[in-house]
């Protein structure tokens, strides 16, 4: 298999598109979370045919790519009061937050349906989201390490091996990092999320070990070792 970038222009519009051929009998056309564009097409392909298919996908590429640029610059505001809704793992839990004086402790807590907060500044809705935050982040620590150990053992048999580290980091418009270090970085808000994304963006991360660069090499491997990938990435990146 080879790759190569290709561009094709309709109106004052450009596609640029990473071209790849391989062994298989009809063209794909994938659009990817980072907004690139990847075309795989028979061997015996001519560049005209293959033109001629991503002009007729160009809506269909357009609107994914806005898609995927919307979630990138969408964020949603809260208010951080009662009745409001948060995520956690998936589920919904609305928000029941009680004032409490200075001889109660503090705590966030999941109890038949809500987040009870237990808050002394019940009406800072600052003060509210940092003890919000700071449970999602504890929770983040322990099940990403748990799932961590259950990824391993699905990508071992490929030759993938540990990571150095697995790190919680806050990250802007990204899921998770594989350093150049040899560590993971995951962000904290993915627990908010199902468990089988969780494990999507931690095996996509492990698939870095192996194919450090988002080409063609990269997302065979990653079809390979979890086949249903692009269902986990759409859950995840249309998640509301």
């Amino acid at each position: 298999m080879h790759d190569n970038i290709q561009t094709i222009e309709y109106g004052t519009k450009t596609i640029q598109f990473n071209l790849s051929y391989s062994n298989r009998e009809t063209l794909e056309i994938a659009v990817y979370p980072d907004q690139t564009v990847w075309v795989t097409a028979p061997e015996d392909s001519s560049l005209d045919k293959i033109y001629d298919k991503v002009r007729h996908r160009r809506r269909w590429i357009t609107k994914q790519i806005k898609h995927f640029d919307r979630f990138e610059n969408e964020e949603q505001e809260f208010e951080y009061i009662s009745g409001e809704t948060h995520w956690y793992l998936g589920k919904q839990y609305r928000l029941k937050i009680l004032q409490v004086g200075n001889e109660v402790q503090e705590s966030v807590k999941l109890k038949r349906g809500y987040f009870v907060i237990h808050s002394r500044k019940k009406e800072n809705a600052d003060y509210v989201k940092t003890q919000l935050d700071a449970w999602y982040r504890e929770k983040a620590e322990k099940k990403f390490q748990d799932r961590l150990m259950v990824c391993l053992g699905i990508v071992q048999k490929y030759g993938i091996g540990k990571p150095k580290k697995l790190k919680v980091y806050q990250m802007d418009k990204r899921w998770g990092s594989y350093t150049t270090s040899g560590n993971i970085l995951l962000n904290p808000d993915l627990i908010k999320h199902p468990v089988y994304c969780i494990d999507y963006v931690i095996i996509h991360e492990l698939c870095h070990i192996k194919h450090p660069q988002h080409d063609s090499k990269f997302y065979d491997f990653l079809k390979k070792v979890l086949p249903d990938w692009q269902k986990r990435k759409h859950k995840l990146e249309g998640y509301k």
